[in-house]
């Protein structure tokens, strides 16, 4: 379910950094910043992604050295990475 969630914001995420840019391109100048803003929410979402993934993988069977292989790490190299990863998705509600 959370590879599901993280996928579709990544899919919003996309959307709207497509129509930024359409923007930009039409105006003729980017907002300043908007392109690194765009650029850490999908770094946070795939590592967050990655992780949801292994996490299935291991439920499902995988090995390390399948995972390993995926993510271009040795099996001692992912379990070294991700051994311990917890489901950090949704992330925690903010205190009001």
């Amino acid at each position: 379910m959370a590879l599901l969630q993280i996928s579709q914001e990544l899919q919003a995420h996309a959307l709207a950094l497509d129509e930024l840019i359409a923007e930009a391109l039409h105006a003729g100048q980017a907002l300043p910043g908007a392109h690194c803003i765009a650029a850490a929410d999908f770094q946070q979402l795939t590592r967050e992604l990655v992780r949801c993934a292994v996490i299935a993988d291991r439920e499902a069977g995988a090995t390390w050295a399948t995972i390993g292989e995926a993510l271009g790490l040795s099996a001692d190299a992912a379990r070294a990475r991700y051994g311990k990863v917890r489901l950090l998705w949704p992330p925690p509600p903010e205190p009001t």
